[in-house]
C-alpha cells in the first residue's frame, strides 16, 4: 500500500514521471535538477519538460535564478485545491444536465447486479447522497456504520429517512441522526433494501456459491412497489422502535404506505395537515393543495388517504395504484397541532 500511495495522483493529470518527481520533492525537500535526476532516473533531457508541465498544473514551484530548486506544493493544498474545482464544476455539469437531458428519467427501467462488499457500499452510499425526499432503508448494524456519514450529512437536509438496523441485543446504537427520522432495530440475518426517492433501489441478494456481496440495483416502478411493500409488510410492522424524530414541520413523501402511517399518526392526535400534492389523475399530472382529512388501510389491499380541495374530496393511493382517484407521485404536509 505505501508503496503505491502516490499512484493515486494519476487521477489528477500527473504522468508516471511526474508522480516521480513528486514523491521525491514532497518528501526530502527542495531540490535543484541534477540531484532531482539523480533521485528519480529520469533521463535528463526530459526532466525540464516535466518541470514546466508540474508548474503549470500547480504541483511544484521553482525558485528565481539560473539555478533553480524546485519544491513540491503542500498535499493539503493541492487537495483543497482540486475539492474546489470539483465540487464547482460537479453542480455546474448536473444544473447543465438536468436543463438539456432530452429524456424522461421516469419513463425507463434499469437492472445491474453489484457485485462485492465494496461496489455494493458505494452504490448504497451514492443513492443516500442523491437522496431528495425520501430514503428507505434496512441494513446490517456494520453496513449502516459504513454509511452513516452520508446519512447524518442527508439528515440535514429534512429528507424523510425510514431506517430499520438490525442488530444483536447486547449491541448498543452509538450514532446520532437528526432531522425527520423513523428508526426501527431487528434482530437476525440483515435483510439489506435501499430505496431512494422511490426511483432507485438496491437489494442484497444471498446465493449458496458465493460468500461475497451480491445485489440487485434497479430503476423500475414495478420492482420498487415489490419491495417496497415487502419492507413494509414482512420487516417494519415487526421491527422495534428505537426512535420516531420530527424536526421540522414539512414533512416529505414519496411512498404511500410511509405517507399513511405517518399521516394516521398526526390525525389520531388532532392534528390539521394541510398538504401539497403531486400526482397523476389517470395519465394527466396534477398538483393539488388542500388538506388531509382520513386514512383508509387495508392490510395486504390497499394504503389510502384523502385530500379535501375546495369542495372536492379525492382518494390518494400510490404510484402504481389502480383503486384511488389520484396516484401519488410526491407529498409534503405541513402538520398543525390544534
Amino acid at each position: 500500500m505505501e508503496e503505491k500511495i502516490f499512484e493515486g495522483l494519476s487521477k489528477f493529470g500527473l504522468t508516471a514521471y511526474e508522480i516521480k518527481i513528486y514523491e521525491v520533492l514532497i518528501l526530502k525537500g527542495p531540490l535543484n535538477s541534477t540531484s532531482i535526476v539523480k533521485e528519480t532516473g529520469i533521463p535528463q533531457p526530459r526532466v525540464y519538460d516535466l518541470f514546466s508541465s508540474m508548474e503549470r498544473k500547480g504541483f511544484i514551484e521553482s525558485s528565481f535564478g539560473k539555478r533553480k530548486t524546485y519544491k513540491a506544493i503542500p498535499v493539503s493544498t493541492i487537495m483543497e485545491r482540486e475539492k474546489k474545482w470539483l465540487d464547482t464544476y460537479s453542480f455546474n455539469l448536473e444544473h447543465f444536465v438536468q436543463n438539456k437531458r432530452i429524456y424522461n428519467q421516469n419513463n425507463g427501467s434499469f437492472l445491474s447486479l453489484l457485485e462485492g462488499n465494496t461496489q455494493v457500499t458505494e452504490k448504497m452510499a451514492s443513492l443516500i447522497s442523491h437522496t431528495e425526499d425520501e430514503l428507505i432503508l434496512s441494513t446490517s448494524y456494520e453496513r449502516f456504520k459504513e454509511l452513516y456519514p452520508y446519512i447524518e450529512k442527508l439528515s440535514s437536509s429534512n429528507v424523510t429517512m425510514c431506517i430499520i438496523i438490525f442488530k444483536e441485543q447486547r449491541q448498543r446504537l452509538t450514532e446520532k441522526i437528526d432531522g425527520n427520522c423513523f428508526i426501527r432495530t431487528m434482530s437476525g440475518k440483515p435483510v439489506e433494501i435501499l430505496i431512494s426517492d422511490r426511483k432507485s433501489c438496491t437489494m442484497k441478494i444471498e446465493t449458496r456459491e458465493r460468500k461475497d456481496d451480491l445485489a440487485l440495483y434497479f430503476e423500475e416502478d414495478n420492482f420498487i412497489h415489490v419491495v417496497s411493500y415487502y419492507f413494509n409488510q414482512s420487516l417494519w410492522k415487526y421491527a422495534d422502535i428505537y426512535t420516531d424524530q420530527i424536526n421540522d414541520n414539512c414533512i416529505r413523501f414519496r411512498t404511500i404506505w410511509l405517507a399513511c402511517d405517518i399521516i394516521e399518526y398526526y390525525l389520531n392526535n388532532g392534528a390539521k395537515l394541510k398538504s401539497h400534492l403531486e400526482c397523476y389523475y389517470k395519465d394527466d399530472y396534477r398538483e393539488i393543495d388542500g388538506e388531509i382529512v382520513k386514512v383508509e388501510k387495508i392490510p395486504f389491499v390497499r394504503n389510502t388517504f384523502f385530500i379535501r380541495s375546495g369542495n372536492e374530496e379525492y382518494s390518494v393511493g400510490g404510484k402504481t395504484s389502480s383503486i384511488e382517484k389520484l396516484r401519488m407521485l410526491f407529498l409534503k404536509i405541513n402538520p398543525e397541532l390544534l
